[in-house]
């Protein structure tokens, strides 16, 4: 099964992907794509690991590593079923030049991936050349666009509906609701004619999670325990998809 999370940068989408990556691993191989060709993300993701320069995503991307996928996948040291794929610390910002050729090289990485993993999750970059974003809109199951509902999260959903339109994409949406606080999720929903499908709160603790490589699972607060719940139903009706 391929899922992707797309949306703007700061929405949540790591964390997201990290919630759905530690349930999915419980049922199956999962591995999480980050697909952001402009910074190391593995280090943070992976917590402590030490990385060969060699089994960075950028290197099946750009065209310059080997075919095999399981060099790039990395598996994460509390979770055996689950494998993370990004830049490692030797890549740095102008690391990559990539064509219009990338495009083909992430199908095709994405495809090789869905051989030895049971669900892949796509984490987008909300970069306009990132080139799994096709990839994504094109071949995904399911597509989970976090948006926070306020003006400027209301405007940029309007602002991609015509793109998921013509990418034949927007019947694969699932909308969620990300950094609930003080907005009004039905204005929200009103104002772009949709329903969330789930209402992600804002969990404080998270941010000092990820800076241990930590799942938003391991989280202790109120808050936390309402997210995971909330993930707990989007993945439930990911299995009924597959299922199906």
């Amino acid at each position: 099964m391929l899922i992707a999370i797309w949306g703007r940068d700061g929405t949540g989408k790591s964390t997201l992907s990290d919630a759905l990556g530690v349930l999915f691993a419980e049922k199956g191989v999962t591995a999480i794509i980050d697909t952001d060709l402009t910074q190391p993300t593995l280090p943070q993701r992976i917590n402590g690991k030490r990385y060969d320069a060699d089994t960075s995503l950028g290197k099946a991307v750009s065209g310059i590593g080997t075919g095999d996928p399981a060099r790039y996948l990395h598996r994460h040291p509390k979770k055996k079923q689950l494998f993370y794929a990004g830049l490692t610390d030797k890549d740095d910002y102008l690391t990559y030049e990539l064509g219009l050729e990338a495009t083909d090289a992430a199908q095709d990485f994405a495809d090789r991936c869905a051989e030895l993993a049971d669900t892949i999750i796509l984490d987008l970059s909300g970069q306009r050349t990132d080139p799994f974003v096709p990839v994504a809109l094109s071949h995904a199951e399911k597509i989970i666009i976090p948006i926070i509902p306020d003006v400027q999260g209301v405007c940029w959903f309007t602002a991609v509906k015509p793109f998921l339109e013509a990418m034949s994409a927007a019947g694969r949406v699932l909308p969620v609701a990300s950094m609930v606080t003080q907005y009004s999720l039905r204005d929200a929903e009103k104002a772009l004619s949709l329903r969330f499908a789930a209402e992600l709160p804002t969990v404080r603790e998270f941010r000092q999670l990820r800076d241990t490589a930590a799942f938003p699972r391991d989280g202790s607060t109120p808050a936390a325990a309402r997210y995971m719940k909330q993930v707990q139903k989007l993945c439930h009706a990911f299995r009924e998809v597959k299922e199906s």
